[in-house]
């Protein structure tokens, strides 16, 4: 292939990486992804790529073309996990050129796919409210359940956008929740605020870090293994301390 095509495949291949690390993907799949978009055109094992829970490397075999991207935000979305896994599918094929498979990425990387923002609060507020029951709590708790759990998860995405500082959104948001049932158990309206705590701050508990993490140590990679899990562990940590430091005010 020429200079510009492989310029344009490696590129798409840095975009698929980046959205693939910013949405949630463990190191494991994103090396994999990019490693399989490149042997499409370079051959098996001729170029390759390596990834750190901060950045991305793409390189061909003899090291003439070398690209770099940083990694700066991370969130949990699937959904643009499932349509990069796509479209390296259909290139791997050979149902998109090199052209067709930039020009998605591209798009796809400026217009993420998302859910709606009331969807996200109305589902929060569910799965809150659900997973109280799973932990024996009353049925009489589930509506006050909801609404904490889904203005605890409103709150805590409002503190993601407008503080620059990790780790304290989750402090803040899971202090408002035990604050909130606490205090609506003083009032007599809530019967087990223990579960209530318990279901609201679940929403927030680091799942898909600690299932990455666990993935990537399996596939050996025990750099971001070790990143992933002091991650989930500090995440953890926060919650726990913003829970303890509502209950100390009753």
């Amino acid at each position: 292939m020429d200079f510009l095509d492989e310029e344009k495949l490696m590129d798409a291949c840095m975009i698929a990486g980046k959205i693939l690390m910013e949405n949630g993907a463990e190191m494991h799949r994103v090396e994999d992804t990019m490693n399989r978009i490149l042997d499409v055109r370079h051959g098996d094992g001729e170029a390759m790529s390596f990834v750190i829970p901060t950045g991305i490397f793409v390189t061909t075999r003899y090291g003439r073309t070398t690209k770099m991207k940083r990694i700066v935000k991370r969130r949990q979305n699937l959904e643009m996990i499932v349509e990069v896994n796509s479209l390296s599918r259909q290139f791997s094929a050979q149902d998109l050129s090199v052209d067709e498979l930039y020009d998605a990425l591209t798009e796809l990387e400026k217009n993420e796919a998302d859910f709606p923002y009331w969807l996200k609060i109305v589902s929060s507020g569910l799965i809150s409210g659900f997973m109280m029951l799973l932990f024996e709590g009353s049925f009489q708790d589930i509506g006050i359940t909801m609404l904490i759990g889904a203005l605890g998860y409103s709150f805590y995405s409002y503190l993601a956008r407008v503080m620059k500082a990790r780790f304290i959104q989750e402090f803040v948001a899971t202090f408002l929740m035990a604050l909130l049932a606490n205090g609506l158990n003083q009032l007599g309206l809530v019967t087990n605020p223990d579960t209530v705590i318990i279901g609201s701050i679940i929403i927030l508990v680091p799942g898909i870090q600690i299932m990455n993490s666990i993935r990537d140590f399996l596939a050996g990679n025990t750099i971001s293994g070790t990143v992933f899990m002091m991650e989930a562990m500090v995440i953890a940590g926060m919650i726990g301390a913003g829970v303890m430091s509502a209950l100390k005010m009753f």
